[in-house]
């Protein structure tokens, strides 16, 4: 198997992880787990993340890498929309929260907002890389 088809498996399984982790925060979010539904749901936009850098050739050792990466070459030349940076820097503000702080007050509906907006992050992700514009090498 070749670089290239190596990679393009990681790419679909980083996706598949998205995918899972979106289920799995559904799940969490309606067992009244909300700390760790908030976990899931930027775990999955950290998934998808992951695969759009790894389609241009880019891999992060943290978290805060990967997201001025995705700032950087996504959001601020217009390739995906500034909501979906939004989302995404929120996600892991709410996920920091959820897990380092020992007070946290989300409620149900705030989960199924964060659930909703990484739906909604994780398809955008896909389509961009479905439609071929995940190669660095495309630029418009």
């Amino acid at each position: 198997m070749s670089f290239d088809e190596q990679r393009q498996e990681i790419v679909k399984l980083r996706l598949e992880n998205a995918r899972q982790a979106l289920a799995d925060a559904a799940v969490l979010l309606a067992r009244s787990s909300l700390r760790a539904a908030v976990n899931r749901c930027y775990y999955a936009m950290f998934y998808a993340t992951a695969a759009l850098a790894l389609q241009g050739n880019k891999t992060f050792r943290k978290h805060s890498g990967l997201i001025a990466y995705f700032h950087a070459e996504f959001v601020k030349p217009g390739r995906l929309s500034r909501d979906l940076g939004r989302i995404l820097q929120k996600g892991f503000d709410n996920r920091s929260e959820a897990d380092y702080q020992d007070v946290v007050r989300f409620t149900p509906a705030d989960i199924e907002n964060a659930l909703q907006e990484a739906q909604r992050f994780v398809r955008e992700i896909e389509l961009y890389l479905a439609a071929g514009d995940g190669e660095m090498g495309n630029k418009p």
